[in-house]
């Protein structure tokens, strides 16, 4: 890795640990730079303000969330239950290690537009591939038969409560690893095991 990628990485990751320990709104760029221990025109060489670092640590997260290839492994697992159960550990390990974005990414969208376009999309691509996961469990008779306006309905549930959990959580108290895992807890018991049929149940016993 050439000097130039490693001190743009070394921006990022002293970013990310700010944001998440402090508040991503009232961290600078000049507090990036002196945690980084380098001058703001260096930072400005690399990134042209605070919203160029946020959009490159979210492109980041979205990088390693496609890398788990996690879809494609659930919908040709001999047990998609117990697959998609292990893969969303990943997810809360995601979640935790990227947990600024996942507590301000509302208002973070309302400052940044280039930042909401990209969230945006990636949400579209997000519901299809649950929708697509849900029709594959009813195909497979792994979950009880629901309709399209259902399935639509609790695909953008269950995706609500993955990207906007932590901004409800941290009203009133801080982000943890548990407060994290909240999301699979209730997407879990309360979204899929009560659809699950006696086939669903077993494999989740495997």
């Amino acid at each position: 890795m050439r000097k130039k990628e490693l001190t743009q990485e070394k921006i990022k990751k002293v970013a990310t640990k700010l944001f998440n320990e402090k508040d991503s709104l009232s961290i600078t760029t000049n507090h990036i730079a002196k945690e980084a221990n380098i001058s703001p025109g260096n930072l400005y060489y690399h990134y042209k303000n605070k919203e160029a670092i946020i959009l490159e640590i979210y492109k980041d997260m979205s990088k390693k969330f496609e890398s788990f290839e996690s879809f494609n492994k659930i919908l040709t697992s001999k047990n998609s239950i117990k697959t998609w159960n292990e893969m969303y550990d990943s997810y809360l390990e995601l979640f935790w290690e990227y947990r600024f974005l996942m507590k301000d990414n509302t208002t973070l969208m309302a400052i940044y537009p280039e930042l909401k376009k990209i969230f945006s999309e990636k949400q579209k691509i997000r519901i299809e591939q649950i929708k697509k996961l849900y029709r594959y469990w009813i195909e497979e008779q792994i979950i009880t038969p629901i309709d399209e306006k259902e399935l639509h309905i609790r695909a953008k549930l269950s995706w609500f409560v993955s990207a906007y959990w932590q901004v409800f959580t941290s009203i009133d108290s801080d982000i943890t690893k548990e407060s994290i895992k909240e999301v699979k807890e209730i997407i879990f018991k309360l979204q899929l095991y009560p659809l699950l049929t006696n086939k669903g149940k077993e494999l989740l016993k495997e």
